[in-house]
């Protein structure tokens, strides 16, 4: 019968057998500190961080080939070049996202753009009314803007007759120059953003008015 230390003692040896056959089948190829090319069947650890090649015995082809370890210099500059490598990355990836979302809004802009308008002549009438809208606005102030002057100049006669007088400015007189100069400032930046309105608009619908001669495939001008 045989024991079980016979069979731990059998597997040992395979183990050492096997061991032994699989490094007695490699060499070591590197320059020794001489500088000159050397085989060995032992790799010197001073050498390790060098690079070497590991041959196979009988045919000497190369099994492995283990570069040099990197230089702390090359650490850092392959850190550098990690960080380089994400950047540039995020950077593509932001005008991707960029390019995407240009694209998406300005399908929903030609969506809108068809959807309001059959033809151009429909964009030119809608652009005119508009305007006339605003211009017409900007005339009623206009007008009303004579009527705000005449009732301010009004009042700083009366505040200017009470301080000659020595009657002196009361509390209500005082509201009554603050709001009518108010009103007439308020007259003026209406006026002065509808101005901006128009402008706007004008260049709104020529933009408008072109990208719908595209898409209509039109060259029909005004």
């Amino acid at each position: 019968m045989i024991s079980i230390r016979f069979v731990v003692m059998l597997l040992l040896s395979t183990t050492v057998f096997i061991a032994t056959s699989v490094s007695s089948a490699q060499l070591y190829r590197f320059t020794d500190e001489n500088g000159i090319p050397t085989l060995s069947k032992t790799l010197p650890p001073e050498v390790a961080q060098q690079g070497y090649d590991i041959l196979d015995e009988k045919s000497m082809r190369v099994i492995e080939r283990v570069p040099p370890a990197p230089t702390e210099a090359e650490i850092v500059e392959r850190e550098i070049q990690k960080k380089l490598d994400l950047e540039l990355q995020k950077q593509a990836e932001e005008d991707a996202r960029k390019q995407a979302e240009k694209r998406r809004k300005q399908a929903i802009y030609d969506h809108n753009l068809l959807s309001a308008y059959n033809t151009e002549q429909d964009l030119l009438d809608k652009r005119d009314k508009d305007l006339q809208y605003r211009e017409k606005r900007i005339d009623i102030l206009k007008a009303k803007r004579k009527g705000l002057q005449q009732r301010l100049q009004q009042v700083q006669k009366q505040a200017a007759d009470n301080e000659l007088s020595g009657v002196g400015l009361s509390e209500n007189l005082k509201s009554r120059l603050q709001a009518a100069q108010q009103e007439l400032d308020n007259n003026q930046s209406n006026i002065e953003q509808l101005r901006t309105e128009v402008e706007t608009l004008k260049m709104q619908y020529e933009l408008d008015q072109q990208r719908l001669r595209e898409l209509l495939g039109t060259t029909t001008s005004n």
